[in-house]
């Protein structure tokens, strides 16, 4: 999830969105913890598909819904929090419109374990996610109750992470649950970026793209939770190594990272969010508008190849190739016996 497990997306390699085809994105990490057991426990699906049919399960709930431009379905007994997360999905919302003049669809459903369990049977609580065309984002109405491992514990992180949290008035606990909150940022980012028509090359540019709307939003429109960037990467740092590090491997072995090492599918999306801090830098919102027509709709998703894609986003913003070989020569633990 993306602590923000965001935030990836899980998806075959589908025709463009014209086809109406429907595509499952998960926000799986973003630097938050989701140990192997528990993905395992999703139950990964038979072909990279996934179960149709969301917002129907949604509103056969028959519960409460707050009206707006993303209409929100709740839990009852958890209004203030599905208001909350709202308005911050709608922020960005209407952030992307201002920006790249698009008008996303999305609806929000913010339930509780019991509710969850009637609407996505594929993936555990508290895994966010957005899927359906419409597209209906699904966030758990309470971290607390999430799986033990989900969140890194204080004594698992940098003392640095700790003090930020405290520096904010909050336990290391509430700082987590904030940052876990991003998450949604992150898969309105995937349903932008499919409304945009952009189409991406692999499955690390969809999430890379993904993670980019998110943190253009935060730095244009709420700065004042840019703080949470420390906590996003706390569980998962860059120097930790792991089995796999190449957009080689994640592009080949996807599914089999996703569902058996989310410690090094988080890793994964850590480089993937450094990269868009980079970017943002030297190209802010105007990278989006140029990987618009880099990526257009008419091409297949996931198709193009790390090499392909990796020229076409040089030519936009040098310094890719580089990165891609960087990470793939980093020191990596040795394969399991």
């Amino acid at each position: 999830m993306a602590g923000c497990k965001t935030m990836s997306a899980i998806t075959a390699n589908t025709p463009a969105r014209g086809n109406k085809v429907h595509r499952f994105f998960i926000g799986v990490a973003i630097g938050i913890t989701m140990f192997a057991s528990l993905l395992a426990a999703a139950a990964p699906p038979t072909g990279n598909s996934f179960e149709a049919g969301r917002l129907e399960r949604v509103k056969a709930l028959g519960g409460p819904v707050i009206e707006g431009a993303v209409r929100t379905y709740y839990t009852p007994g958890y209004e203030k929090r599905a208001r909350n997360l709202q308005r911050f999905v709608d922020g960005e919302r209407t952030f992307v419109k201002k920006e790249l003049g698009i008008d996303v669809p999305l609806s929000l459903a913010v339930l509780d374990p019991a509710q969850w369990k009637l609407v996505e049977r594929q993936l555990p609580y508290s895994m966010p996610s957005v899927t359906g065309d419409p597209p209906v984002a699904l966030m758990p109405a309470d971290w607390s109750v999430a799986p033990p491992d989900f969140f890194p514990k204080a004594n698992e992180v940098e003392p640095a992470a700790v003090k930020t949290a405290t520096a904010h008035g909050l336990s290391w606990n509430e700082a987590n649950h904030r940052a876990g909150d991003l998450i949604g940022g992150h898969e309105l980012g995937h349903a932008v970026i499919e409304a945009y028509g952009i189409v991406p090359g692999t499955h690390w540019l969809n999430e890379m793209l993904a993670s980019y709307v998110l943190y253009a939003f935060l730095q244009q429109e709420r700065r004042d939770l840019l703080w949470l960037d420390q906590l996003m990467q706390a569980a998962d740092p860059s120097d930790r190594k792991q089995r796999h590090v190449s957009l080689d491997d994640f592009e080949a072995q996807y599914m089999q990272i996703l569902t058996t090492d989310g410690r090094n599918y988080g890793w994964y999306q850590g480089q993937f969010f450094g990269l868009v801090r980079k970017v943002y830098t030297r190209k802010g919102i105007g990278f989006l508008r140029e990987v618009h027509a880099a990526f257009p709709e008419g091409e297949k998703w996931f198709a193009l190849g790390n090499a392909e894609t990796l020229r076409r986003l040089e030519d936009i913003s040098p310094g890719f190739v580089a990165w891609a070989r960087d990470m793939n020569a980093l020191p990596r633990l040795p394969d399991a016996p």
